[in-house]
């Protein structure tokens, strides 16, 4: 039998990015739309209709990674890197990055993986703070990529 995973054993690395207390990551997803949205293509001689399921190109949903927010800002500093525009300056191609996402099992031996290609934050999101608050603080950082592949 197969090894089951448990949703709480996961890490989140991109090159040169690691040692990071992940909270969530979802957004893992993708998908082949179907032309036509799958309906009635139309209507020949006789009224026959015509269907037909065609895939067309795949579609990715963004990854979103939440985190604990620490004194360390590489992750802030990456979405800066790849979305600051001065004058056209944007270095977000120089910057796009591998990362995986990686589930374990109780050992701590590595069960299964995605990889998520040339990869770069679109979004980041800082923490939210109160007063009353007896959380830790968290950083949401949306990631934009070329793609997502189970490897393992």
């Amino acid at each position: 039998m197969a090894e089951l995973l448990t949703a709480c054993r996961f890490y989140f690395e991109a090159d040169q990015i690691a040692e990071k207390q992940i909270l969530e990551i979802s957004g893992l997803s993708v998908e082949s739309p179907v032309a036509g949205d799958g309906g009635v293509h139309g209507s020949s001689k006789g009224g026959a209709r015509i269907r037909q399921a065609t895939p067309t190109n795949e579609k990715f949903s963004n990854v979103t990674v939440k985190l604990v927010a620490t004194t360390d800002v590489d992750l802030y500093n990456w979405y800066k890197e790849c979305n600051t525009n001065d004058g056209g300056a944007s270095s977000w191609e120089s910057n796009r990055k591998a990362s995986s996402v990686s589930a374990y099992d109780q050992s701590g031996t590595m069960q299964a993986r995605w990889e998520i290609k040339n990869s770069y934050p679109c979004k980041y999101e800082g923490p939210s703070f109160s007063a009353g608050d007896t959380n830790m603080a968290n950083e949401t950082l949306e990631i934009v990529h070329e793609g997502i592949e189970r490897v393992q």
